[in-house]
């Protein structure tokens, strides 16, 4: 499988299940998507959500009804031969499908997240603990990370409107402060400006 970032803005996911692992999925995809959750019951939490919640039981041969015009599916409940029905109804629909009880086509990886930065990490489904092991190792990494990004996007936008050096000038340029300690020390003592400074005279050093 290859890693994708996806933009899910005003795209339609289907949750079916009522449980914690699809109120877990439902609140992944709540952030962008507009989702819909179909169960007979929900557990605590859905009403949190923004999504459209059905209350319904249903069996194998409505599956094609629930799926469709939906984006994304994702069969969540405990009945296998209904997620498999969900499924199927699901790609014959052209629908993705992130299935919980086995490999789907979509993987929802564990992430680690700051203000400027996003990393996901999957272990393909063979280990879960050690997703969430290494994301709480690397998200001290990230805070500290945030502000060099800033510091990055303020250099590519100078760098880019002299439009007097190469692309990879630019790119050596960007990678020499990057490698810089004393810019890494002004950023974590908050002092941008001199971070900003100690790195423009790193660029125009390699001139």
């Amino acid at each position: 499988m290859l890693p994708l970032f996806h933009d899910f803005e005003g795209r339609s996911v289907v949750v079916v299940g009522g449980g914690s692992v699809a109120l877990r999925k439902a609140r992944t995809f709540a952030e962008e998507a507009d989702v819909t959750a179909v169960a007979p019951e929900f557990a605590d939490g859905f009403d949190d959500l923004e999504c459209e919640l059905i209350r319904r039981t249903l069996e194998a041969e409505d599956a094609p009804e629930v799926v469709a015009d939906a984006f994304l599916v994702v069969p969540a409940t405990d009945d296998g031969r209904l997620n498999d029905a969900v499924a199927a109804a699901a790609r014959e629909a052209d629908c993705l499908v992130n299935r919980v009880d086995e490999r789907g086509d979509v993987v929802t990886p564990s992430r680690a997240e700051s203000d400027r930065i996003t990393i996901a990490i999957s272990t393909r489904g063979a280990s879960p603990a050690t997703s969430k092991y290494l994301r709480q190792q690397i998200e001290p990494l990230l805070e500290r990370a945030d502000p060099m990004v800033a510091l990055q996007a303020d250099l590519r936008e100078e760098l880019q409107a002299a439009d007097e050096s190469s692309l990879g000038e630019r790119r050596r340029a960007l990678w020499r402060v990057l490698e810089d300690e004393e810019v890494w020390e002004h950023l974590e003592d908050g002092r941008h400006e001199d971070a900003k400074a100690c790195a423009l005279d790193l660029v125009e050093s390699l001139e």
